[in-house]
């Protein structure tokens, strides 16, 4: 027998047989045709032939090959009615005679912002738009031009962008939130950020009512007075997708008008954001920002783009720094037509990031009341906001790529194919230091969401079986 019909039997006996023993729940009515219809939808993203049979229980994205990848793209011309390219970002033309120019418009209409402008990275938007906010900022004082912005300690900027901000705009960045008197990023990309939270008002006011200091040459600076732009990721990627809760967002967008500083977000994920919020629409979510930054790339699905908005000024600086980064290039159409083809089909999927959110919940939560489960594994946050969390282990790296081979071996399951291990710091000592010795990231996407949850259970049950073996 085949090792996907195998699994599909041990399913089975597993519900019927075992109906109520330590968390086992009784299966629906369709089970069996759900099951079988979701292992052969699942088995067909992945893209190694060899495992073809494998269920990824991680994987949260359908896998495509390079050639069907370009293929979709040419459909998605035709669909789109994309006839000609853009030439250099089509600055000069407008949405009736520019795609690109369609597509921006399209975007910045559903996000409720005057303007918006396609760039190629998350990184380049970002660090376009605090160059613009450096150089316009204007000081209560009345000085000019400002080298400071504050984020989070988790943000991308600091952790995964080798201090361009620093290297190649001159600017200092104000940590604020956990962590800001003793900012080390090594330590957090080296053994994770369990239990960290997200900006909260009460971070902002303590950052305007003292003088605080700089990263990286420890400025001391007069917030009031010299910060340009303050940063807020929706959700927090680095601390397992946690939100600011909403009356707060709104506060401190009061607090930075009221002291001239450019409120910004990095809603690479917003749009999982505003469904974390329950929001009926994502201009609900965005409203409170002078500029927001989005990626196609990730919920959405596209290769690869993203999109700066804000007003229409804003934007024609933009427009002109892009040119300063490099980042107007010949034509743009591969990743334009990918990423308004992914930002179509969201539009088209009502409360599909919702329905993640919730299955991931739902799925967390017979995990975590599993007693043998709950052991080896703990979650952050322990409900998840949106649909995301972050996943810390309590055995060494090298036990648990043994554990996962073996259940992979046995059941056809993968339930873990990205996972990184926990160093531990030098500065603590005692069983805090080591409690975890691997994390994982894992997001509810449209491959894994097809996943039966007692599919879950039963991959996450025989690795806590084999780690206590």
């Amino acid at each position: 027998m085949m090792m996907i019909d195998c699994l599909f039997a041990v399913v089975c006996l597993q519900h019927y047989l075992l109906p109520f023993v330590d968390g086992w729940v009784m299966p629906s009515p369709s089970l069996q045709h759900e099951t079988k219809v979701m292992l052969s939808d699942i088995k067909n993203n992945n893209d190694d032939p060899s495992r073809a049979d494998v269920i990824e229980l991680q994987t949260y994205t359908k896998r495509k090959s390079p050639s069907d990848t370009l293929a979709d793209l040419s459909t998605a011309c035709k669909e789109l009615g994309v006839d000609t390219f853009d030439i250099y970002g089509d600055f000069e033309l407008d949405k009736q005679s520019s795609y690109l120019r369609q597509f921006e418009a399209e975007v910045a209409e559903y996000f409720g912002k005057e303007e918006a402008v396609f760039c190629l990275s998350g990184g380049m938007a970002q660090s376009i738009m605090l160059a613009i906010n450096a150089r316009n900022h204007t000081s209560k004082s009345g000085g000019g031009g400002s080298s400071f912005f504050a984020c989070h300690p988790t943000s991308h900027l600091l952790l995964h962008e080798n201090d361009a901000y620093w290297d190649l705009l001159n600017l200092e960045a104000i940590i604020i939130g956990d962590q800001a008197n003793i900012y080390n990023p090594e330590v957090l990309k080296d053994s994770g950020c369990y239990g960290m939270e997200p900006i909260r008002l009460s971070d902002v006011k303590d950052l305007l009512a003292s003088i605080s200091t700089s990263y990286p040459n420890h400025l001391p600076i007069n917030c009031t007075e010299e910060l340009s732009t303050l940063m807020i990721e929706l959700p927090h990627r680095e601390i397992g997708g946690k939100l600011t809760p909403w009356d707060e967002v709104e506060e401190i967008a009061t607090i930075c008008k009221e002291n001239g500083i450019n409120y910004h977000c990095d809603g690479a994920r917003l749009v999982e954001a505003a469904a974390g919020y329950g929001h009926e629409s994502v201009k609900e979510t965005a409203k409170p920002f002078t500029s927001v930054y989005i990626s196609f790339y990730k919920g959405l699905g596209s290769i690869s783009g993203a999109m700066l908005l804000g007003d229409s000024d804003f934007i024609a600086e933009a427009r002109i720094w892009l040119r300063k980064f490099g980042g107007n290039l010949y034509t743009v159409l591969p990743y334009a037509i990918s990423s308004w083809a992914g930002f179509c089909n969201f539009q088209r999927e009502e409360n599909v990031f919702e329905y993640r959110r919730d299955k991931l919940a739902r799925v967390l939560k017979l995990l975590s009341t599993d007693t043998r489960i709950s052991r080896i594994v703990e979650f952050d946050p322990k409900t998840p906001e949106v649909n995301m969390a972050h996943g810390y282990l309590r055995m060494s790296y090298d036990e648990c790529m043994k554990a996962l081979d073996k259940v992979e071996q046995t059941t056809g399951i993968r339930v873990l194919s990205r996972v990184r291990s926990c160093k531990e710091d030098d500065d603590t000592d005692g069983a805090d230091s080591i409690q975890f010795g691997c994390r994982f990231e894992w997001t509810m996407g449209e491959a894994n969401a097809l996943i039966d949850d007692e599919l879950f259970l039963l991959g996450w049950k025989t690795l806590a079986q084999e780690v206590e073996n």
